[in-house]
């Protein structure tokens, strides 16, 4: 369960999660507080979708809305609990440590409760606080996807799993240029791209500022920006499109269905968090794609980048648009592109995609099935 229905990484992630337990016999159920926009993908790789309203967390409302996930949440666990007394699962799963309702529903249950944490929580030292208690109490394992996620929850329960993508994820080098042919995009041009949602922190602003210092010395690089408001920023999300459409080689993608043909069309992809990334699926998809990847030098992101070849990825001091710009130039190639150099790379997968399901095994053993 998790208490947001987006396109994020913690939703593709819970698809993948979906594909590798029914294709090893499980029977997967996804509660989400609305219908996802992922719907119709989980439900193709065997999943029952429930919908069960939750509020999320967040820092962006006020005092009235917490009042209000404090008087909601009894009711909002009540329902779950009512929704696991009809599936009994096996093991209860909560897709984010901001989840705060998985843990009641697998103590009425009687069930393992394996506690996912997504995040690097900067924005509440109470909420970490909270949720440390709440884990070391009420999870039987906290599934870490990065060694600095899993700081924030010391102790024995706490295990490191990567988000990891596997061939039928469809991210590979071979996607190579179909994006380019479709956008009406030069295969020669040398594109450095972005792709997220378009939060406040995911440093679009500051790749931005930057790309100009890279256009200076590299005439010939464009930049394309990919991604969906986040629900309440729209505005932020305007300010950025509109700085986008005032700079000359800069193309504004919006929301997009074909990430894996537009990462395997880029020749860099940068990953410009302003605070830390526990382990971005976005740059995952690019090395996927054998796009080389430069990152902001905290969060899950050194983690991730050691596990490939020295060549896959350069790192920068965070909320620095020269030393981003800098990097960038370093790991751009200084030749035209083409859709057979693109094809050419190798493609760089980190973990191991069965790993979370091993996981869930020793829960199912734990809990006597």
């Amino acid at each position: 369960m998790q208490p947001v229905a987006e396109r994020g990484g913690s939703d593709h992630a819970q698809l993948r999660l979906c594909r590798y337990l029914v294709a090893q016999g499980w029977e997967f159920h996804a509660v989400f507080p609305t219908a996802p926009p992922l719907a119709a993908e989980l439900k193709a790789a065997g999943a029952v979708v429930h919908v069960v309203p939750m509020r999320r967390l967040t820092r962006s409302a006020g005092r009235g809305y917490f009042l209000g996930y404090a008087r909601d949440w009894p009711v909002s666990v009540a329902r779950l609990w009512q929704l696991g007394l009809r599936v009994r699962p096996s093991v209860v799963h909560s897709n984010s440590a901001h989840c705060w309702y998985g843990w009641p529903v697998a103590w009425l249950l009687r069930r393992p409760h394996v506690w996912h944490a997504r995040e690097i929580v900067v924005q509440s030292g109470s909420a970490l606080r909270l949720e440390r208690l709440l884990a070391r109490y009420f999870a039987w394992r906290v599934a870490a996807v990065s060694g600095p996620v899993a700081d924030q929850f010391p102790g024995s329960k706490v295990v490191v799993v990567h988000d990891a993508l596997g061939a039928e994820d469809g991210f590979s080098p071979g996607h190579a240029g179909h994006f380019r042919a479709g956008a009406g995009m030069s295969d020669e041009l040398v594109l450095l791209g972005a792709a997220g949602r378009l939060d406040t922190w995911k440093g679009f602003d500051l790749l931005l500022d930057a790309f100009p210092l890279i256009r200076k010395q590299r005439p010939d690089v464009h930049l394309a920006i990919a991604g969906a408001p986040v629900p309440g920023k729209e505005a932020y999300a305007a300010h950025l499109e509109a700085k986008a459409g005032a700079m000359a080689g800069v193309h504004w993608l919006g929301a997009r269905q074909d990430m894996a043909e537009l990462m395997a069309d880029l020749d860099l992809f940068v990953l410009a968090s302003t605070e830390p990334e526990p382990f971005a699926s976005s740059a995952l998809e690019a090395l996927a794609c054998g796009v080389p990847v430069v990152a902001a030098d905290h969060g899950g992101s050194p983690e991730m980048l050691a596990a490939c070849p020295e060549a896959a990825g350069r790192l920068f001091a965070p909320r620095d648009a020269r030393a981003l710009a800098e990097a960038a130039l370093a790991v751009l190639p200084p030749w035209p592109s083409s859709t057979a150099r693109r094809r050419a790379r190798p493609s760089c997968l980190v973990g191991d995609p069965t790993a979370f399901t091993k996981l869930f095994e020793l829960a199912l053993s734990r809990a006597g099935h």
